[in-house]
């Protein structure tokens, strides 16, 4: 038997044992695994929840970066077309886009969910309230720059 090698061995060892058919029928799997759709209010849920974090990470920035930018503007760093703080006004202004589209998605997201009736309307009105706030704290900030220091 030590001539045999391993896969010899393994088919003899089986070939002995008493095999089991298979079972080839349609496999239906229990029902503690069906796949559901998630519901919509949870869909609207992560919708709004996502956006509104989103925003509030954005805006953390944003006044980071309304700081840097008001500090920059006391000092005379650019030509009136290339500085750091026009580079940083660029920035900021992406920002803001960005707060204005996640304030319409939190919008459309609590009024679907208002429509659908999924939770408390104090709750969707403190949802759509913070987003408007950081809509009009962000989103709609105009930026004023000194005229003795901007050429």
């Amino acid at each position: 038997m030590s001539s045999l090698g391993i896969g010899a061995l393994a088919f003899a060892v089986s070939a002995t044992a008493p095999t089991l058919g298979a079972d080839l029928g349609p496999y239906t799997p229990p029902p503690a695994y069906t796949v559901v759709e998630p519901s919509p209010c949870l869909q609207f849920e992560q919708s709004f929840s996502t956006a509104l974090g989103s925003i509030r990470e954005t805006a953390r920035v944003f006044r980071a970066h309304d700081r840097e930018f008001h500090r920059l503007k006391r000092v005379r760093a650019n030509d009136g077309f290339v500085g750091p703080d026009i580079a940083l006004n660029a920035a900021m202004t992406a920002e803001q886009i960005d707060v204005d589209t996640k304030a319409a998605q939190v919008s459309i997201s609590v009024e679907k969910a208002r429509q659908w009736g999924c939770f408390a309307p104090a709750r969707l009105n403190r949802i759509e309230n913070e987003a408007a706030r950081f809509k009009q704290e962000v989103g709609e900030k105009a930026f004023w720059i000194d005229p003795r220091t901007f050429w």
